[in-house]
């Protein structure tokens, strides 16, 4: 199965895309509720926009409009969360986050999701807590500087892992 729906832009569907292939890979069927926080993630980060230029202009504006955005992001990616905890017990475990990151970038090895998986386990419980999750999500999202949250899709050489989420999904859906 494809991420992305080929409709020449990022969308809604193609979260919920990603959505089923990572609950399918945790041996479970993405439900109503799951694929409504998949929708709301893929709205939150695109807005609907367009095009490369839209998106662009879209994040920007939030940027420029919200100097807490790190904050706000958080408060997004709450929603990421929710959709990554496919079995709903509150709690990121490793084989969800693997089938996570895995259905965007198969080409990880089980140590380079291993490795991006203690990155947001701040705490070494061998669990990803909704808190974790939403704070590192924000820092990859919003570092400027090159910091360890770049690993939260995994362990990360743009070189041999075909580069960032953003460009994957920006160059791949947007036309």
């Amino acid at each position: 199965m494809r991420l992305k729906d080929n409709n020449g832009y990022v969308s809604s569907n193609d979260f919920a895309i990603w959505g089923k292939i990572a609950a399918e890979k945790v041996g479970l069927d993405l439900d109503d509720e799951g694929k409504e926080y998949w929708v709301s993630v893929g709205e939150s980060y695109f807005g609907n926009t367009k095009s490369y230029d839209e998106w662009t202009g879209f994040f920007a504006a939030f940027i420029e409009k919200c100097p807490n955005y790190r904050e706000i992001s958080r408060d997004i990616n709450v929603k990421l969360f929710k959709a990554v905890d496919s079995n709903k017990d509150g709690v990121v475990n490793l084989a969800e986050y693997k089938a996570f990151v895995t259905a965007v970038f198969p080409n990880l090895t089980d140590d380079d999701v291993e490795y991006g998986f203690n990155i947001i386990d701040e705490d070494g419980d061998g669990v990803l807590s909704q808190e974790e999750v939403a704070t590192a999500c924000a820092h990859y999202y919003y570092d400027e500087e090159d910091t360890k949250y770049k690993h939260f899709y995994g362990r990360w050489d743009e070189k041999s892992k075909g580069g960032s989420i953003w460009t994957w999904l920006t160059s791949s859906c947007y036309e």
